[in-house]
């Protein structure tokens, strides 16, 4: 697995449109499916899906964003997956990166437009990322966007009209239904924290990640996220994953109709032997054997 680095992808790809160092956008294009991949993210950015699924781990939760959305994600680590749903078309995106600094000089005429829904609801899309749903007037530009890259002959015409199409689509974004979450994680650009260990543990402790990469989310060296998570949990963090798992599983099996199986891989165990021999080295009986006791 290859880390990613958005400012080395950028340099290296061919179809990017600039604008000074602030705005860039990209049209992105994979054949190859990249899974739980590290990826450094630069600058804040936002990507919609044009073909295949994106998958984002950090910040508390996973997300999956298909064809047609696409998300907005601040400047910082995080784990990514690029899924391929045709074996006949390749992973497209349109991706735009921009800076804190021209947002704030945006930041009144972009916030101009209002959210017009009725109800902002609950934010249940806490810490650095928004999803935004798919959306007739944000695909429209997108397509706009994507018609760019096709003309080359007017490309110096094309990065100066930039940062106008990049704030009709901010506006557009914020005015959708759900353009409230987007909006909320704008207005915090200026309060960017490494995410609480204990919420980034909690929401994935499933997951089948390294010890290096739940270092990588937590925005520190491998060492660093050892003597925190022994500082804040009182154990090393191998022993408090399998803990967290097993008294998951434990629930499961009493609250639920799902085999042991299934069960298994739900609570993040890669193979079902392995659930089962931890399972009665904890609880003294194998899943099977609580199941028939309950």
């Amino acid at each position: 697995m290859n880390d990613l680095n958005c400012s080395k992808i950028i340099k290296e790809n061919s179809k990017v449109l600039s604008w000074n160092d602030d705005i860039q956008v990209m049209y992105y294009q994979t054949s190859k499916e990249i899974i739980r991949a590290n990826m450094c993210v630069h600058m804040n950015m936002i990507s919609i899906v044009l073909q295949g699924t994106k998958e984002i781990l950090g910040c508390g939760m996973k997300r999956v964003v298909p064809a047609g959305s696409g998300f907005f994600m601040k400047k910082g680590s995080y784990l990514v997956s690029d899924k391929i749903e045709d074996e006949e078309k390749d992973y497209e995106s349109i991706i735009i990166f921009f800076s804190d600094t021209w947002l704030q000089s945006q930041i009144d005429t972009i916030f101009d437009c209002k959210n017009t829904s009725d109800t902002q609801g609950e934010d249940c899309l806490n810490g650095d990322i928004a999803l935004l749903e798919e959306d007739k007037l944000m695909n429209s530009v997108i397509d706009q966007l994507k018609s760019y890259f096709e003309l080359s002959q007017d490309k110096d015409r094309l990065q100066i009209l930039l940062p106008f199409k990049i704030r009709e689509l901010f506006q557009i974004l914020i005015s959708a239904p759900n353009g409230y979450h987007f909006e909320k994680r704008l207005r915090s650009l200026d309060n960017h924290h490494n995410p609480d260990l204990v919420v980034l543990m909690q929401n994935n402790y499933k997951e089948n990640i390294s010890l290096e990469q739940y270092a990588f989310l937590a925005n520190c060296s491998l060492s660093t996220f050892k003597r925190k998570f022994m500082q804040t949990f009182k154990t090393n963090p191998g022993k408090w994953i399998m803990q967290r798992r097993l008294e998951e599983s434990y629930e499961l099996l009493k609250k639920s109709e799902k085999n042991v199986t299934e069960i298994a891989y739900e609570v993040g165990f890669e193979t079902p032997a392995h659930f089962i021999a931890s399972f009665k080295q904890k609880y003294r009986n194998t899943p099977k054997q609580l199941q028939k006791q309950l």
